[in-house]
């Protein structure tokens, strides 16, 4: 089996999946983590364009950042989620090795911008930390979820209404996903996972960072 054959029954199979996630999300009206993992982009796939205002008002776009360097953008839950708390600050931590292999940290969640301040604070990071209301952005990227009704219940108890928090009508979430994006906007590199405790290493990010040549670089 050559690579081209290969490569065409992958796509097809992908097609495939995308397309049975999508018509159980549809008959049930709920899409589960495991709903979002089958249809986040991936890579090779374009990322969308993002446009944000920053805790100071300042505009973000993702065009202008790409211009800079390669994206390591970071999908993360909360400032309530003490797992996302440990990631940023391990990134914050790590951020000059992955300036220096090529990439700039942006983290991205659906709380407000003076949540996202806070969080970058908390945690004493220096990338930008931004607001994707109603989680639009992380819509395009296919990886929102629904949390199941047990576990939303149980956060409610323990003094957290997801939906109200993030000012939404339904309690979703973005899944703990990790991209590299290239400055062409080609997604190079994709961490998807179902299991909020489980994030890309920064050592992980800085090695695919540097195998993965700069295509900018490489201009004439």
């Amino acid at each position: 089996m050559n690579r081209k054959f290969f490569y065409i029954l992958t796509l097809i199979f992908a097609a495939i999946t995308f397309t049975n996630a999508s018509a159980k999300a549809q008959a049930t009206g709920i899409v589960s983590a495991e709903d979002a993992a089958k249809t986040a982009l991936n890579v090779g796939a374009t990322a969308p364009d993002f446009e944000f205002k920053d805790s100071s008002g300042k505009v973000v776009r993702s065009k202008d950042l790409l211009k800079q360097g390669r994206l390591v953008l970071t999908f993360y839950r909360g400032s309530w989620c003490p797992f996302c708390n440990t990631y940023l600050r391990k990134l914050g931590q790590r951020s000059a090795d992955i300036k220096a292999a090529g990439g700039q940290v942006v983290a991205i969640s659906v709380e407000n911008p003076d949540a996202s301040m806070a969080i970058a604070r908390k945690n004493e990071v220096l990338f930008p930390v931004l607001s994707d209301p109603n989680l639009d952005v992380a819509r395009k990227f296919g990886i929102v979820y629904e949390l199941p009704s047990e576990t939303n219940e149980r956060y409610k108890k323990n003094g957290l209404d997801v939906a109200k928090h993030n000012a939404m009508a339904k309690a979703e979430l973005p899944l703990a996903v990790t991209y590299i994006i290239d400055r062409t906007g080609k997604i190079t590199y994709a961490f998807i996972e179902t299991d909020y405790r489980k994030r890309a290493e920064p050592d992980t990010i800085i090695e695919n960072l540097r195998k993965t040549p700069d295509v900018q670089k490489l201009l004439p």
